[in-house]
């Protein structure tokens, strides 16, 4: 019997919780804040699976271009490679600026406007 209240207290917290959820997902904050990161993550996922793309069909097709030497025994590729690094820490530094500045001000207000009974575990 007491086995049978305790699953129906969780299932009734399990309830709500899922309740508060989909209201605080369909907040004017939460999709504010979705539609943020897409306009900042989109722009970034481009540029990097694009230049990513464009090195790997150098690499494959252009091999005279790629061997271009540039001093001694530093060519093009050598040069394209060091750049995908840079790239990669760029991305992800500009990732993280935005996810400091922008998104965690944004998740801060949706917490705060969230309802105090909500946050129960």
């Amino acid at each position: 019997m007491a086995a049978n209240l305790v699953l129906k207290e969780r299932e009734l917290l399990s309830a709500s919780r899922h309740t508060l959820r989909r209201q605080s997902c369909s907040s004017p904050g939460f999709r504010d804040l979705v539609q943020t990161k897409k306009r900042i993550v989109a722009p970034l996922l481009v540029v990097s699976l694009g230049f990513f793309f464009c090195l790997t069909l150098l690499a494959g097709f252009a091999k005279p271009l790629m061997s271009t030497k540039l001093a001694g025994s530093f060519n093009i590729g050598f040069l394209l490679i060091l750049v995908a690094y840079l790239v990669c820490w760029v991305t992800a530094v500009l990732y993280v600026r935005a996810a400091n500045q922008i998104f965690d001000k944004k998740v801060a207000a949706i917490m705060d406007a969230e309802p105090k009974g909500s946050n129960q575990s």
